[in-house]
């Protein structure tokens, strides 16, 4: 018997009498219920599958029969209407409550109102019939009609996505001044090794954006995306170094535009400092605005653009190292800020041919088109208080600066309270949405503003302060709209109880993936319907989301994961596509996963055959698969646009020899496209010596260590600072308070999980999935051919290793590890038996092994049939992990005079490594040839027998030095291969 039921059953039989004495006296229900409800919880009363927890007391308000119908109306607060809400639940309440009523009532319907909303209105759209939605929540057509402000050419449509869709979002809080000390300051407490302006980044910036943009989505934040520190303007009224603008041929009339002016600002809006130029098209060819930039270091840029207003649309073709993409971007909207097409690779330097933008507008139109900028890079920060700067990227501030960077009207937007920075952040991020949308949607002050008439969909604010509950229980997901501000419809009528269909959608999705995936008890709070002013001030269905507490130890297991920071980031995106395909009547697909089992075998003197594996998703059923692309890269350039294939193989020819190539491949659907795989590399030596197979061993993506007692919890980075996906964007420092009882005094001394600042401003590399680059440049180097494939596809069979004379086992940092929750399923082994079997038949051939990582002593099972079976195949045994704090090791051979280092040190080039193994010769049949100069325990292993191995406690990919690491690969060779 349900808890509901149960508390209905001792109600009525202690309520009977007032029946019985009172006949329909509802006041006296109303009094006694209310006495019967005061230690009940909103949770209490849910009976359902989602794990909801809400410790807010429910209450009656008032108890009547209905005039009309004779219905017998039941009116609940605040805190029953913040339940998620199905159709079969209300069923159950209802007929729990009839069925306790006396038998003169039991006839009579029944009606429960929760916060002055009957209880079915409170179901989500999505989870209606056609039939039954509320016309009133839906996309009304006021707006202007569904389009994208940038339309990338793809070679695949995106159908069942998210095409059309212009979304809002932003990452939590950001760096600001703080008159009150007279400094620049984060908004919130670095905790356990991060804090709540840059962790919510991560999942925004890394995750959801891409995300949504794979569906077909155009993205905007307030917050600057980029985190490349440089920034280069091209622009007409003045560039940045060597950079040129190149105006179009034939100019009409000047527009108000962007110009740099002089920097750091105040409050000056760099959008009203210059010009841009107005153009038409000549008759014979197309006329061209040609940008060039200078670019200061090679690297990632994201290429930004802005216009004034224009007439149609025009195409922006970036050229960068890897090739030519091109954009359609309509200058009807949009105009007056910069809008983001995209992040390529540029080589260093001028460059008129290969790094440039042409802005191409069609051919004999008579419309007019705008030029004014273009920007390469998110740069530093340009506004200034009391004379000085943030003095960190933009990536790092928070939105009220890049809104005034981008072009927003001050006292409209950003510019909200008197020398407030941290009201004007939190206030400016929703009157930015209604700016880009526009009247009758404009900002709070001027509903009628003409803004940039995008038509922007919904809007999330993505924070993690869920509150603090007692006990170490997870405190979980919270959700926060609005509907009471001002009025109850947007301006086109629209309900804003949608803003609650779409908090429903984004809550119950995460919480569903968090507790399949991770079988944990991930608690669903309540829904607020609150008047936050991020909930409040967009005038789109706007949520905002608390993911979890970043003051709650448990919390924090999870969300310094980043499969965690995937999964949850794939639920959300996930929830908004089901909400845009509620709302705007269309069948959606979700994209894919990445693809695994990738492999590449030469099929001829200069061709390689590509092949690969689809994941399908155990709780997603539509995203499947049905076309793939394959995107080439050459030497240190960047990646192409692609090419689209059927088949999960293809045929790749014409390779040059002495060139490293390196290949990654993406999953499509009628729902988009899916993040991409590892990087597959291959070469082709001049005058080869032989052929080498890379296995790519090296996929782990992991949170730092986890340690808790009874007194004691933390992160404790010193031991393992885990692997980041790409690049750590969120780790502030180390933790440096473990004390539980630790209690918060203030920002700057926050109790237990208080952390260290040294490496807030630092973004360094995780596992990007490309060192087999790194050792096929080496392998190149040294004279001999390689391929590349994953350890799955050696495991599986895929590729058969007796086909090559050395197979370069690359593990990096990989070990065995564990997902936060209950799950017990191990990830990122290292020696499964598939692949011990493998190397056995392997060896037994004859074959050579080259194996290098950080953990393949540490790796080894504890069991003694194990470690005999590892030992006798690698010729080596595990003495120590951690061997070492500096990386420098030396050779001991008289033959081969090498010293040099791996990498400990956060930066972008290369990932740190915090436990090298000690590891040493089996038996007399192998010797040391490494070893840490630190204390001359031995690092490196050499087997000469029937066979070759030579085994490096450390991986090979962070040797410090394209040419020290080079030097090393050759001469390991000479030992395996000669």
């Amino acid at each position: 018997m349900t808890l509901l039921k149960v508390f209905f059953l001792t109600a009525f039989f202690l309520l009977h009498p007032f029946f019985t004495l009172f006949g329909q006296d509802t006041d006296s229900i109303r009094i006694y219920l209310n006495t019967r409800l005061k230690s009940v919880r909103s949770s209490d009363i849910y009976f359902g599958d989602q794990n909801y927890f809400n410790t807010k007391r429910v209450a009656i308000d008032s108890v009547y029969f209905s005039s009309e119908n004779d219905t017998l109306v039941l009116l609940f607060n605040k805190a029953l209407a913040e339940m998620p809400v199905r159709e079969a639940k209300i069923g159950n309440i209802k007929n729990s409550i009839k069925t306790l009523l006396p038998e003169n009532v039991q006839s009579k319907p029944i009606k429960i109102v929760a916060n002055g909303v009957e209880l079915s209105d409170l179901i989500p759209n999505y989870y209606r019939s056609f039939e039954k939605q509320n016309k009133n929540r839906l996309t009304q057509k006021v707006q202007t009609e569904r389009k994208n402000v940038v339309t990338p050419r793809l070679p695949y449509e995106i159908s069942s996505g998210l095409k059309n869709s212009n979304i809002a979002m932003w990452n939590s809080h950001g760096w600001y001044y703080e008159p009150k000390f007279d400094r620049w300051e984060w908004q919130r407490a670095r905790l356990f090794t991060t804090l709540e302006d840059i962790s919510p980044t991560v999942f925004v910036t890394e995750y959801i954006t891409p995300m949504l943009e794979n569906a077909g989505a155009n993205v905007f934040n307030p917050r600057e995306r980029d985190r490349q520190h440089n920034m280069v303007i091209v622009d007409n009224n003045g560039s940045n170094g060597k950079s040129r603008f190149k105006k179009p041929k034939k100019r009409d009339e000047k527009q108000i535009g962007f110009a740099v002016g002089k920097t750091p600002y105040v409050s000056e809006n760099p959008f009203e400092l210059g010009t841009s130029i107005t153009f038409k098209s000549l008759n014979r060819k197309e006329n061209v605005a040609t940008y060039i930039p200078d670019i200061p270091e090679s690297g990632d840029y994201s290429v930004y653009v802005s216009y004034g207003k224009g007439e149609g649309k025009v195409t922006y073709r970036v050229y960068h190292s890897g090739g030519t993409t091109d954009f359609e971007v309509d200058q009807q909207i949009g105009f007056g800020t910069w809008i983001y097409l995209g992040n390529f690779h540029f080589l260093k330097g001028v460059d008129k041919k290969a790094s440039k933008v042409d802005l191409i507008i069609p051919e004999g139109s008579s419309k007019k088109f705008s030029a004014d900028a273009v920007r390469f890079g998110g740069g530093m920060g340009v506004i200034e208080r009391k004379g000085k700067t943030g003095g960190r990227a933009r990536y790092f501030e928070g939105a009220r600066y890049n809104i005034q960077f981008s072009g927003a009207p001050d006292t409209l937007v950003w510019k909200l309270n008197e020398n407030d920075d941290y009201k004007d952040d939190y206030m400016s991020r929703g009157e930015w949405v209604d700016w880009l949308i526009g009247a009758p949607f404009g900002p709070a002050k001027n509903r009628q503003h003409p803004g940039l008439r995008i038509p922007i969909d919904l809007a999330l604010a993505f924070h993690t302060d869920a509150g603090i509950l007692s006990g170490d229980e997870i405190v979980g997901t919270l959700g926060i709209y609005s509907t009471d501000r001002d009025t109850s419809v947007f301006a086109d009528g629209q309900s804003k109880y949608a803003s609650r269909d779409l908090s429903d959608l984004i809550q119950t999705q995460i919480v569903d993936d968090i507790n399949s995936i991770y079988k944990c008890d991930w608690k669903r709070r309540g829904m607020w319907n609150s008047q936050y002013s991020e909930a409040y001030r967009p005038q789109v269905p706007s949520m905002l989301l608390e993911l979890l507490s970043h003051q709650n130890f448990n919390d924090v297991k999870y969300i310094l994961h980043p499969k965690f920071r995937f999964d949850v980031s794939r639920a959300i995106y996930k929830a908004i596509l089901r909400f845009l395909a509620t709302q705007n009547g269309f069948d959606y697909v979700v994209q894919p996963l990445p693809v695994d089992h990738l492999s590449s075998e030469f099929v001829s003197g200069n061709s390689v055959k590509l092949s690969w594996q689809p994941v399908l998703d155990e709780i997603e059923p539509s995203a499947k698969p049905n076309k793939y692309m394959v995107y080439q890269r050459t030497g240190e350039n960047g990646f192409d646009n692609g090419m689209l294939v059927e088949k999960p193989e293809i045929a790749i020819s014409n390779l040059e020899k002495g060139k490293v190539y390196g290949f990654k491949i993406t999953a499509v659907n009628a729902g988009g496209e899916s993040f991409p795989s590892e990087i597959v590399s291959v070469g082709i030596a001049e005058n080869s010596k032989g052929e080498i197979l890379i296995v790519n061993g090296f996929d782990r993506v992991d949170g730092p260590e986890i340690f808790e007692t009874d007194s004691l919890s933390g992160v404790w980075r010193q031991l393992d600072h885990g692997v980041a996906y790409g690049y750590d964007i969120s780790t502030t420092g180390d933790q440096y308070d473990f004390t539980r009882k630790s209690v918060w005094e203030d920002d700057d001394n926050p109790g237990h999980g208080a952390s260290y600042a040294d490496l807030e401003t630092t973004i360094f590399r995780g596992n990007t999935f490309d060192f087999s680059c790194a050792h096929g440049t080496g392998i190149l180097a040294a004279g001999y051919n390689f391929t590349t494939c994953s350890d799955e596809a050696v495991e599986n069979g895929r590729i058969n290793l007796n086909n090559y004379a050395l197979v370069d086992l690359l593990y990096g940092e990989e070990k065995t590890s564990f997902l936060p929750g209950k799950d017990t399923t191990p990830y990122s082994e290292i020696y499964t038996d598939k692949m011990l079997e493998a190397l056995e038949g392997y060896t037994k051939n004859g074959g050579n092994i080259l194996i290098t990582g950080a953990y393949i002593g540490t790796d080894i099972p504890k069991d003694k049939e194990t470690v005999n079976r590892v030992t006798e195949i690698l010729k080596f045994k595990w003495r120590t992990n951690h061997a070492v704090k500096n990386g420098q090791f030396y050779s001991t051979s008289d033959d081969l005079n090498f010293q040099s280092e791996y990498n400990t040190d956060y930066n972008l080039e290369q990932y740190p490594v915090e436990a090298p193994d000690g590891i040493e010769p089996k038996d007399s049949s192998a010797q040391t040839i490494f070893r840490y100069s630190e204390n001359n325990v031995s690092a490196g292993v050499l087997y000469k027998g029937d066979y070759k191995v030579v085994a490096l406690g450390f991986p090979y990919e962070s040797v410090k030095g394209d040419n020290a690491r080079n030097k090393l690969m050759n001469e390991i060779l000479k030992m395996l291969m000669e």
